[in-house]
């Protein structure tokens, strides 16, 4: 904030200082001592009222209102804030000011009104960027009683609201990207678990349930949209894995959309899955809500350590630069092949020993189009 934190005269202020130097001129000038005492008395309690907002302390606390605290990416965020007086103070706040940028894209925005009584503000923002952004700490410009002198100071306190990573609408149902769970071939199957047919059960519709799911007797029967609920649906968890190494923050931002989105798409398919992401672990079962998963990808952070591969479970993995090193260790850990989306500088070696042990791998830039680089993991060979 740009403002000055130590204390200035008001306009009331500047007055008063300019009417104790025109009495101090006139005194001598006309020959009028008594004009002396009132110079004397107009400077003495504009000192005063600048030593009283220097050393004295509003006594405000800040209440602050965020909806939603978990935000879409350019969602709108309601904020709505007050100052509670917490005990009687010799101050009086006359302005106050919101710090809301947040590190967001929408930029700043002030929230300025005057009064001494339950001062309060309202704003919306628009945040873009995936992460944690701050609301506050709130600045508030002071007065004396007699507003001859003013100062602006921090009040504590600040909120905080999540905006989740973007996501991507993916074509293509899972069932196009398929193979065997042998090491010989291409890539994950997602097969039931039992034997025999599944029993076919009903629960209620989500939004993004295929509209050829819905169970039209359930349907009926409860008066509200049900879908079919395979009972022995695969049991195995697809796991999606994301590399965090900090190549670059657009590249790392590219990998978490990309990963949210293939989560978001599978999690509609009524597939298991889990998240791997760096240190974060996180089952996402069929039923269960998906936004916990989504937090954890909006507040991923670079790490020094590549990605652990689990060694038989159907997989996605989004990485990003990898070397021949990389591709060995790989190759050791995994005991099928998998799904893979590399960065298009990876070495050429490690992407020919990926592809010849059956892997599908396509490569991407950090402007490429999320959706189009899922489209070619199912068209055939990764290139």
């Amino acid at each position: 904030m740009a403002w000055s934190r130590w204390p200035t005269p008001t306009a009331r202020g500047a007055v008063s200082l300019a009417a104790a130097v025109g009495c101090a001129v006139s005194a001598f000038w006309w020959g009028v001592p008594v004009l002396l005492s009132v110079t004397g008395l107009l400077v003495t309690v504009v000192v005063l009222a600048h030593v009283a907002v220097a050393v004295s302390h509003p006594r405000w606390e800040v209440r602050r209102s965020v909806v939603p605290h978990v935000a879409e990416p350019g969602e709108p965020v309601d904020v709505r804030f007050s100052l509670m007086s917490t005990r009687r103070s010799a101050l009086d706040v006359a302005e106050w000011w919101e710090d809301a940028s947040g590190g967001g894209h929408s930029g700043s925005f002030v929230a300025r009104g005057a009064g001494t009584s339950a001062p309060h503000g309202h704003y919306e923002v628009r945040l873009s960027q995936r992460g944690r952004h701050l609301l506050g700490p709130t600045s508030v410009r002071v007065t004396d009683p007699f507003a001859l002198a003013t100062r602006w100071t921090q009040l504590e306190g600040e909120n905080t609201v999540i905006v989740l990573p973007h996501r991507y609408p993916l074509d293509g149902r899972v069932e196009a990207l398929t193979g065997a769970q042998d090491r010989e071939d291409s890539a994950l199957r997602l097969r039931p678990s039992g034997t025999g047919d599944a029993d076919v059960l009903a629960r209620p519709y989500r939004t993004g349930d295929a509209v050829k799911r819905l169970h039209w007797k359930a349907t009926a029967h409860r008066g509200t949209l049900m879908v079919r609920h395979d009972q022995q649906q695969s049991q195995r968890q697809v796991h999606v894995v994301v590399d965090l190494r900090g190549d670059s923050a657009r590249d790392l931002d590219w990998r978490v959309s990309a990963a949210a989105s293939v989560l978001q798409h599978l999690h509609h398919e009524d597939i298991d899955l889990h998240l791997s992401a760096g240190w974060y672990e996180q089952p996402v079962g069929r039923d269960d809500a998906l936004r916990p998963a989504l937090v954890d990808l909006a507040l991923a952070e670079p790490q020094p350590h590549g990605p652990s591969l689990d060694p038989h479970a159907p997989m996605i993995v989004v990485a990003g630069r990898i070397d021949a090193s990389f591709a060995r260790e790989w190759l050791t850990t995994r005991r099928r092949p998998a799904y893979a989306m590399l960065h298009d500088a990876s070495d050429a070696e490690a992407l020919t020993l990926l592809r010849e042990d059956a892997w599908r791998i396509v490569t991407y830039r950090d402007r490429d189009d999320v959706g189009r680089a899922w489209s070619r993991l199912g068209e055939g060979p990764g290139r």
